[in-house]
């Protein structure tokens, strides 16, 4: 019954996985909060998911995104932001590519040309370079913001939503484009349409719309330092690693009525003994890619309908270098004074795991003298976590991994 092809768990992939865990306050955010607030014309400021590496932001926004297109709202491709890359441009494509899928509309095909038109001021000239690369021209920010107040308009003639995804958002590192983009979005979320209600009452409603943006914890700096007004009109959530509980929910149709597959023979269900559940709830430890990562290998460990903890153990086993390479990747480029003070961090039980005790651990006689690399390993590196004077490690696999004993 089991095989790779109906694998239901998809590790290393933006896509939105079948089995699906955690999350639940930001998907209910935008179905209870967001979306009806922006349908109805109430103002609601933008979202920015952030978080770590591998801890699922792309994810989360992308399974936002199937569930307004699930509603029948309008959601553009999302724009994923590469170092260097020309925003405002990518921005463009998305915007544009979404036009040209809604030629057949004749409401929308009456202003595509217009808009078409407005796109090609913000898009990169002929041979791809700019005036002035770090700064996206007046015409540019003016021809973005009317496009964006466009398409929001006609989404919501039909009661829709334009949804907005822009990932890595860190990757935008000079300030003025930054600056201008935050700007764009801020005054597009600003932009008000008058309509006249049922009872005849001139109203100046919000648009509809709503703009995602997803990157590393320490975008908000990056925003500050470009002059942006971002927490005024951001509401920002940053992702931990989920709760046992979170996963343990996730797999609950392994334990219930089975996993529905489709077979040759019709339709069976795969199930999962306790004791491997608990295993592999515990290997993951709360990282929605090593869950998915465990989950793939217990599935194709056997063919038989029920995974057991055997086959998880197995499972485990052919991907533990995978594991291990994903974890390693995260300490890359740290110097010989900053692996032995995290060394020495996750020695610690972390009720005593103080700037001090560290300091003291690695041979230092005060925590002054490793104030500069716990800044770094937090600021920097995003591994660590400084809080009242304690040290906590933002990832438990990489915690457990220098700790020893796992994978």
């Amino acid at each position: 019954m089991r095989s790779p092809s109906n694998n239901p768990f998809l590790p290393g992939s933006d896509r939105v996985p079948e089995i699906w865990a955690g999350r639940s306050p930001e998907i209910a955010d935008f179905r209870d909060v967001l979306r009806p607030r922006r349908v109805n014309g109430l103002y609601e400021r933008g979202r920015a998911v952030l978080g770590e590496f591998g801890i699922g932001k792309s994810a989360l926004i992308n399974r936002i995104a199937a569930d307004a297109a699930d509603l029948g709202d309008w959601v553009p491709s999302r724009v994923r932001v590469a170092v260097d890359a020309d925003v405002f441009d990518l921005v463009a494509r998305s915007l544009q590519g979404f036009l040209e899928t809604r030629r057949t509309d004749a409401r929308v095909a009456r202003s595509t040309d217009g808009m078409l038109r407005r796109i090609e001021e913000i898009r990169l000239p002929v041979g791809g370079v700019r005036i002035r690369a770090d700064q996206p021209t007046p015409n540019a920010y003016r021809a973005l913001f009317d496009v964006i107040v466009e398409l929001a308009s006609l989404a919501g003639e039909e009661g829709r939503l334009l949804l907005i995804r822009v990932d890595e958002i860190q990757n935008i590192a000079r300030p003025g484009p930054l600056s201008q983009l935050l700007t764009v979005f801020g005054d597009a979320l600003e932009a008000t349409r008058h309509r006249r209600d049922v009872a005849g009452i001139d109203r100046e409603d919000a648009l509809p719309l709503a703009v995602y943006l997803s990157g590393l914890p320490d975008f908000h700096r990056h925003a500050a330092e470009a002059g942006a007004t971002f927490s005024r009109r951001f509401r920002t959530a940053e992702l931990d690693p989920l709760s046992p509980m979170d996963l343990r929910e996730a797999l609950s149709p392994f334990t219930g009525e089975g996993w529905r597959v489709l077979t040759d023979d019709g339709t069976a269900r795969g199930v999962m003994e306790g004791h491997a559940v608990d295993d592999l709830i515990a290997r993951s430890l709360g990282d929605p890619f090593l869950f998915q990562l465990a989950g793939e290998g217990a599935w194709n460990a056997g063919t038989g309908e029920v995974i057991t903890r055997e086959e998880s153990d197995r499972g485990w086993h052919s991907v533990r270098r995978e594991v291990e390479r994903y974890v390693r990747s995260r300490l890359d480029g740290l110097t010989d004074l900053q692996m032995s003070v995290l060394t020495a961090a996750a020695g610690l039980d972390e009720n005593h795991r103080t700037g001090a005790a560290v300091a003291a651990a690695v041979g230092r006689s005060s925590s002054a003298q490793i104030a500069s690399t716990t800044r770094s390993l937090d600021v920097e590196h995003h591994l660590i976590r400084r809080q009242a004077g304690r040290i906590a490690f933002r990832s438990p696999a990489v915690e457990a991994h220098l700790a020893g004993g796992w994978p």
